[in-house]
């Protein structure tokens, strides 16, 4: 039965983002943050500054007092990363944070290395997407909670709910996990509409337990869910607790590569990317290039390294891209199958072919 979720209620920022990891709103031009916490005030012990919110949305750090340091990057509860010009500094103070200091996982008060200085501190342990390597293109789905798919570049997308899926807390922030029998989370929205050269990026964790073929993120083009599309997909294998990847794009020329070769164990958490620039397609786990190649002679669900076996140059397709179709579905394929057991956190596309220097970094 699916379940239509309505919006909720508005409330104080605050209130509703205290706790979730963010990841780097302040990445793309209009993007927004959570303006009501202000930028940080000056850290002396008499620090008069306060915040003010910039037109972007972004919060600025407050000027200290005379004898007080200047604001380092501003911490704000909506993870943004702290403005350019860091705090004034005081009189005596010293130096604002030139670039601001990333969020910790709850989206609270940068980590140590924030403090006022030279240069910025980078994202603690816990920070996970480093959101000031975002492109300033890119656009970023939030998978944390049940009613909208949030996030960077775009307005949020209300969520159609499946089963019985559950939000959950990670070391980087909230994720939703999927049972593996009947839980998934369906939008109106296909996220590459018109691209010829893209880049879909996933933070995933499969789980024990699940059906061997799982196809977890579809993305649903013309012809709906058998016409033109793409899909992140994995096998599991029972007896050595592993999995590989398998992707599949269809949209001009068709190509779905099985790293039966490059097994992963289940447990943690992972990146996976799709990358088409054109005329080849590529995917990556953990940003390292998998060169698999596709499956002879039958629908894949027996592949060996034999039938599999790898390529030495990347896969030719002749892609000419995804019009617009019925939306994308996390958890199962877009006609309810082959359900995931495992969970989902973020999701990121980019309108161009990524380098791996390029896809968000580790940790995860």
């Amino acid at each position: 039965m699916i379940e239509k979720q309505p919006h909720p209620p508005a409330e104080p920022c605050g209130a509703r983002w205290k706790g979730a990891l963010v990841l780097g709103l302040a990445m793309a031009a209009g993007s927004w943050g959570c303006g009501a916490s202000g930028g940080s005030a000056g850290s002396g012990q008499n620090g008069t500054g306060s915040g003010t919110i910039a037109a972007s949305g972004l919060m600025v750090g407050g000027t200290g007092a005379a004898t007080g340091s200047g604001g380092g990057g501003a911490t704000g509860l909506s993870g943004g990363s702290g403005a350019s010009s860091g705090g004034s500094t005081g009189s005596t103070g010293g130096s604002g944070v030139p670039s601001g200091d990333s969020p910790d996982a709850a989206g609270g008060a940068p980590d140590g290395a924030g403090a006022s200085g030279a240069t910025g501190g980078a994202p603690d342990a816990a920070g996970g997407d480093a959101s000031s390597t975002n492109p300033a293109d890119s656009i970023i789905w939030q998978v944390d909670n049940l009613v909208s798919i949030g996030g960077a570049g775009h307005a949020p997308y209300p969520i159609t709910k499946v089963g019985a899926p559950t939000v959950i807390d990670t070391p980087a922030g909230k994720a939703v996990q999927f049972g593996g029998t009947n839980d998934a989370l369906f939008v109106t929205n296909q996220p590459l509409d018109g691209l010829k050269q893209w880049t879909a990026e996933v933070i995933f964790r499969p789980d024990m337990g699940g059906a061997q073929a799982q196809r977890w993120f579809h993305i649903a083009g013309p012809g709906g869910a058998n016409g033109d599309r793409v899909l992140f997909e994995y096998r599991l294998d029972a007896a050595t607790n592993t999995w590989f990847l398998v992707s599949f794009v269809q949209g001009g020329g068709t190509g779905r590569l099985y790293a039966v070769a490059f097994p992963h164990p289940v447990g943690p958490w992972y990146h996976a990317a799709i990358v088409i620039d054109g005329t080849t397609m590529k995917h990556y786990i953990n940003g390292v290039y998998e060169p698999a190649g596709p499956c002879g002679g039958n629908a894949g669900e027996g592949c060996t390294t034999a039938t599999a076996p790898n390529l030495t140059a990347p896969f030719p397709l002749a892609y000419t891209g995804i019009g617009p179709g019925p939306g994308t579905s996390l958890g199962c394929r877009f006609t309810k199958a082959a359900f995931m057991k495992g969970a989902i956190r973020l999701a990121r596309f980019t309108p161009r072919a990524l380098t791996p220097a390029e896809f968000i970094p580790p940790p995860y």
